[in-house]
């Protein structure tokens, strides 16, 4: 039995470095409860609203999800820099699979879980980045290994250099079960699990080899918690609360740039990391373009206003879209195909449930035959059957009906849209139709008029769909009212 005084030496040996004193203080190098309770409220929470406890659970989860005596690697996002500067490019995005599994928000970090034979024989090693005075000058402190193992759970931690290479490199051996990582984000930020992988190399036939992690990280993280369902909500909230000051500040002669400014203020303002996605501000014709992105037109009478807009707050993300007219009053053939976009949306909410059968593909395919049946009413010559048969309502909705949401817009993709809904999952219903301003072969005043209806929505514990952007209108009088309000923030 090692002494105290042993372990102390031991944990004195870890942590030292030549760039760092042996009895280092722990450094998180991000907000903590203590550092920041405004934004952690909870003491016991690493991140807003998760627990380290619940973090601790997602690994064993994860280790029980692993063949017995493997490991499953994890790297973090690698940290990118604005064009021409060594100036950090905006506030760091995490890689979500690892951001699920440790709490830690921040680049050149590799997390290790190890199973034993038993499933609950877990280890969990932390890579923190190399102790520099000069990074700490310039952009801040970062996680050190004292806090990897008093702040984040840690069982060992290392500074990134060699002994974590060799400690990475020895869990690889060990690993007879397989070794679990996706070696498609292992880049220049992941010297130490490249190294590893190298110095192992010749144990090849040792194990079963390297196998991809995503597959197993997804299906955890596909199914939400409620704590994670909460934190969606939220996010949400504040995107429809965007959304509102969009839909006011929208006028004539306003630009679509500022629209988007008052939708990015508004979320800024109550907490938001960031956007979503790059928001997609169309007037006019440029609705008909999908991702539309030069958002620097001017709004005209008698235009519609297509926004598509998301809000990341605390980790999880919002990804709403709404079709208004800019001066409050639709045109009968706007109103008619938003109409049908309306009657898609809404059915297809309704028949999203979670009864051992219905997929999100099931509910693409529902989409289509309800727009299609609206097309064959607004277009000549033709007939729902014949749009489906040729393809040719593809022209018209060339996208899907939706994908699955989380801590990333489309989460997770390697969840198959034909797999059935379960409860807890998230998911978005965005059905819309196209009218390029160029096709001659549709009435005229059909041409230039895109409608896209998207919702937030989860499967809960009945097995129905609820969604989360309920408050922010789909009715198309309750959408011209809020179109021809003003908006109004007190002091």
């Amino acid at each position: 039995m090692r002494t105290a005084l042993g372990r102390v030496r031991e944990r004195a040996r870890r942590f030292a470095t030549d760039a760092a004193p042996a009895f280092a203080t722990a450094v998180a190098g991000q907000p903590t409860a203590e550092t920041h309770p405004h934004v952690i409220r909870a003491r016991g929470d690493l991140t807003p609203g998760v627990s380290r406890a619940a973090y601790a659970e997602r690994r064993n989860a994860l280790a029980r999800a692993l063949p017995p005596r493997s490991c499953a690697i994890l790297t973090s996002a690698p940290g990118l820099k604005f064009p021409g500067t060594v100036i950090p490019a905006g506030r760091y995005r995490q890689d979500a699979d690892f951001g699920y599994h440790t709490g830690v928000t921040q680049a050149e970090c590799v997390a290790v879980v190890e199973r034993g034979e038993s499933e609950r024989d877990v280890t969990y090693t932390l890579v923190v980045p190399e102790f520099s005075e000069r990074y700490t000058t310039w952009d801040g402190e970062r996680i050190n290994a004292a806090a990897a193992e008093s702040v984040f759970g840690a069982d060992e931690a290392y500074e990134n250099g060699e002994r974590a290479v060799g400690r990475v490199a020895d869990a690889m051996r060990r690993a007879v079960g397989g070794v679990f990582v996706d070696v498609d984000k292992v880049d220049e930020d992941c010297e130490v699990v490249r190294r590893a992988m190298s110095a192992v190399a010749l144990h090849a036939r040792e194990r079963d080899g390297v196998r991809p992690l995503r597959g197993i990280a997804h299906r955890l993280r596909w199914k939400k918690s409620e704590e994670e369902l909460e934190l969606l909500k939220r996010s949400v909230d504040l995107d429809v609360r965007a959304f509102v000051r969009a839909f006011q500040t929208s006028e004539v002669g306003q630009t679509e740039a500022a629209v988007m400014a008052h939708h990015e203020a508004e979320i800024r303002i109550g907490g938001a990391d960031r956007l979503a996605y790059p928001s997609v501000v169309a007037s006019g014709a440029g609705a008909c373009v999908v991702h539309y992105h030069q958002n620097d037109k001017m709004l005209e009478e008698g235009d519609l206003l297509l926004m598509d807009a998301g809000c990341e707050l605390n980790g999880y993300v919002s990804d709403i879209t709404r079709t208004w007219p800019i001066n409050g009053k639709w045109t009968q053939a706007q109103l008619d195909v938003y109409s049908v976009v309306l009657e898609a949306h809404q059915e297809c909410l309704r028949a999203s449930r979670a009864d051992g059968d219905t997929s999100l593909m099931d509910i693409h395919r529902l989409s289509i035959d309800i727009l299609a049946k609206g097309l064959a009413k607004l277009l000549p010559h033709t007939s729902a059957k014949r749009l489906i048969r040729t393809g040719e309502y593809a022209k018209y909705y060339p996208h899907s009906v939706g994908h699955w949401l989380g801590m990333d817009t489309h989460d997770v993709p390697s969840i198959s849209v034909s797999t059935p809904f379960e409860r807890s999952v998230a998911f978005t219903i965005e059905p819309g139709l196209y009218f390029a301003p160029s096709d001659i072969t549709i009435p005229r005043d059909l041409r230039g008029i895109g409608v896209r209806i998207e919702d937030d929505c989860f499967i809960d514990a009945s097995g129905d769909a609820v969604s989360l952007s309920a408050n922010l209108p789909v009715d198309p009088d309750a959408v011209a009212a809020l179109a021809s309000s003003t908006f109004f923030r007190p002091l």
